[in-house]
């Protein structure tokens, strides 16, 4: 690692559901192929994350996401999104001081993810705005499993008591994030590292892949599809990426075009970077 460096190298892996960030990671981690003590690390699923914290939180909202998107209810899917990417900077954290990891590797970025994901989900949720979505958002939530409600509402108060800001609420939590979009770039990517508690990476790779083998990718998979992966909202999100990764100055940026290269392939390319960066 570079002497000047003052923490471990960040590389984050980007780009829509079904480019292959999952499976790369895996990769990453799996065949270690990069030297020093590195970590690899879901961005919203810590208990994907082996010796990770949080995991008994992060099972319970992956449930709600998965409720979310059963219920079609983007409300609580962005809620449940933010909340998922608020344990993030624990995960890494505890990673870099506790266990002493140089290198950190997320597949997604909270701060980046957020600028890209949040118009989509905006558009959704304007779109369903109206008398009574209110109701409809508090009935949707109250027929959620409570033990995972519990959890997440006891996830929003320690996030109030850190940031000491009014703890987020789930019904009201999604109304909040879709008017930081008005907001310039600059602001917004102050707003979510404070919100976050985290910075930004070093280096971000995006997997570039067509939405047509994206979407077959998810098609494939052995579970519902997320509110986030029709064909029509990979592309806006797609376009999302375009749009906001220009604001991240300070992050080297490179492009990985996926087409039908073998993962492994991918994870290798990922893994010479990182070997750079940390020269």
């Amino acid at each position: 690692m570079p002497a000047d460096r003052p923490g471990p190298l960040r590389l984050a892996i980007l780009g829509i559901d079904g480019s292959g960030k999952s499976t790369v990671a895996r990769c990453l981690a799996e065949r270690s192929p990069i030297g020093g003590r590195h970590a690899v690390l879901s961005c919203v699923r810590p208990h994907e994350n082996p010796d990770a914290p949080l995991h008994e939180l992060s099972r319970h909202l992956d449930v709600l996401s998965k409720e979310a998107d059963r219920l079609h209810s983007p409300e609580l899917k962005l809620a449940v999104l933010y909340l998922q990417m608020c344990t993030y900077g624990v995960s890494e954290r505890f990673f870099v001081r506790e266990l002493g990891a140089d290198v950190v590797i997320s597949e997604r970025h909270p701060v980046i993810d957020a600028l890209a994901y949040l118009p989509l989900y905006r558009s959704a949720i304007v779109r369903l705005a109206g008398p009574g979505r209110a109701d409809a958002v508090r009935e949707g939530l109250a027929a959620l499993p409570a033990a995972s409600v519990e959890a997440a509402t006891a996830w929003c108060e320690a996030l109030g008591r850190r940031s000491g800001r009014p703890a987020p609420r789930l019904d009201t939590l999604a109304g909040e994030l879709v008017a930081l979009p008005d907001r310039p770039a600059a602001e917004q990517i102050a707003e979510f590292r404070d919100r976050f508690g985290i910075g930004l990476p070093d280096i971000a790779v995006l997997l570039d892949v067509d939405v047509a083998t994206a979407a077959d990718r998810i098609g494939a998979r052995d579970r519902r599809a997320e509110q986030h992966e029709r064909p029509d909202r990979l592309t806006r999100l797609r376009d999302g990426y375009e749009r906001a990764l220009p604001a991240f100055g300070s992050v080297t940026i490179h492009r990985i075009q996926v087409g039908a290269r073998p993962p492994g392939d991918v994870a290798a390319e990922i893994a010479r970077l990182t070997a750079a960066g940390t020269r």
